[in-house]
């Protein structure tokens, strides 16, 4: 049986990076939980959307009940708020969080205390206080526990220090860093034992995410810093670092993590599966990783996801420029939305108007005619409405504007168009 892991908060985006890490596990089941409607409810059938906020109360209380009703064995944490209060709460939680321990969290979520933990090491960058005489400008602002690039500036001179800086944040204040910037995802076991690290680009930043990110070699430099935070720092399961070069071209330490970060998939996409590993570990088995060797990047933009108010049983779907384009490329994604139907069980009726005989086509292009609960064969001079009904709520799916406006007028059935499609997916 599946062990259900509660992944939270589940509307942030690494959260459902993780959990489309673990959907189709054999030994885990992910279940998304947050404190508010979010985009959690558009992939999992499962989410849980009211939960109090971290900061609230009775949350452990609340938590604990959760845990109990779906019989969760782990919490993931999402986000670096989640991270350190979940496990600052661990002895009160029913069930293991998935994280480095509290004093790592605590640590890794004050920027101050992690330079001041690791003074001494090379690597990392030197630091300022406001009130001194000797400030070397221009120099690098940042959120003491702000994550990525937010609340974070460069300072060119003392006015500009004295007027950008705000208030109410608390900052950090080093030597700028003007070269490139990367994120080395790492991986730590129950013994201690670094069994992972990998670097990549941080080639294009949106709201503090790498949008672009590159996998690059492991250079010696970095690995000697990830062995260090390693033997200094007590990790357990998957964390991160980054690093920019100063003017010399050395990397020097910007911030650590424990929790997911945003791009961590570019590193699971080479064959290492970072929350599965770290719920195996956590789950008391030894893992082993051989992640492939070649360039991946990966680039992120929006992806929306939809639901209809909208109930069918049967789909009826055209053929040419539908399913297949120009007689010889597939439309994968009707693919995949065919397949769901069958998982559904929802009934799927070809019809199409296709010369010269549609079975042979099928035949010769690899499809299975049981795909189809039928193949209605319409001829040329006459309209497909006429060949359907609404005995079964029903759907149509065609390329052609003229056959989806007749089979509306006549028979209000809900047309969509290739372009559509999109809106009938589940990524649950």
């Amino acid at each position: 049986m599946r062990k259900n892991v509660l992944i939270f908060p589940g509307g942030e985006y690494s959260a459902s990076q993780i959990y489309f890490s673990l959907h189709n596990s054999l030994q885990y089941r992910p279940i998304l939980g947050s404190s508010r409607s979010d985009h959690s409810e558009f992939i999992s059938k499962d989410a849980i959307t009211d939960l109090p906020f971290i900061y609230e109360e009775h949350f452990i209380e609340a938590l604990n009940r959760v845990i109990q009703k779906e019989n969760i064995a782990f919490i993931i944490p999402a986000h670096d708020t989640a991270a350190f209060s979940l496990m600052e709460k661990q002895a009160e939680i029913m069930v293991p969080v998935v994280c480095s321990p509290f004093k790592t969290a605590e640590l890794c979520r004050y920027k101050s205390k992690t330079y001041a933990k690791l003074a001494g090491f090379p690597f990392i960058p030197k630091t300022y206080d406001k009130a001194q005489d000797d400030l070397e400008f221009p120099l690098f602002a940042k959120n003491d526990v702000g994550s990525g690039s937010r609340d974070a500036f460069v300072i060119a001179s003392a006015e500009q220090l004295e007027t950008l800086l705000d208030p109410e944040i608390s900052y950090v204040l080093c030597e700028y860093l003007p070269g490139d910037e990367i994120t080395v995802d790492c991986f730590t076991n129950s013994k201690r034992e670094l069994l992972f690290a990998q670097p990549r680009t941080r080639s294009r930043i949106f709201n503090g995410i790498s949008a672009r990110s590159t996998t690059i070699a492991l250079t010696e430099e970095l690995k000697q810093i990830a062995e260090a935070l390693s033997s200094e720092i007590e990790f357990r399961g998957y964390w991160f670092f980054q690093c920019k070069k100063d003017k010399d071209g050395h990397y020097k330490l910007l911030e650590i993590s424990t929790r997911f970060a945003g791009t961590y998939g570019v590193s699971k996409n080479l064959d290492v599966n970072l929350p599965l590993l770290a719920l195996c570990d956590f789950d008391g088995m030894d893992v082993d990783i051989t992640p492939n060797k070649y360039e991946i990047t990966a680039d992120k933009n929006y992806i929306d996801r939809y639901k209809l108010k909208l109930q069918y049983e049967r789909v009826y779907v055209g053929f040419d420029d539908t399913i297949i384009f120009n007689q010889e490329k597939y439309n994968t994604q009707m693919m995949q939305f065919l397949y769901q139907c069958l998982n559904e069980n929802k009934e799927i009726f070809l019809i199409t108007k296709h010369a010269p005989d549609i079975r042979d086509t099928i035949k010769k292009l690899h499809l299975s005619e049981a795909l189809f609960a039928g193949i209605i064969e319409v001829p040329e001079t006459s309209g497909k409405f006429a060949f359907m009904d609404n005995s079964k709520p029903s759907i149509f799916i065609d390329h052609a504007y003229a056959e989806r406006k007749r089979v509306k007028e006549h028979l209000a059935m809900p047309t969509f168009d290739v372009s559509n499609v999109e809106c009938l997916l589940d990524w649950s």
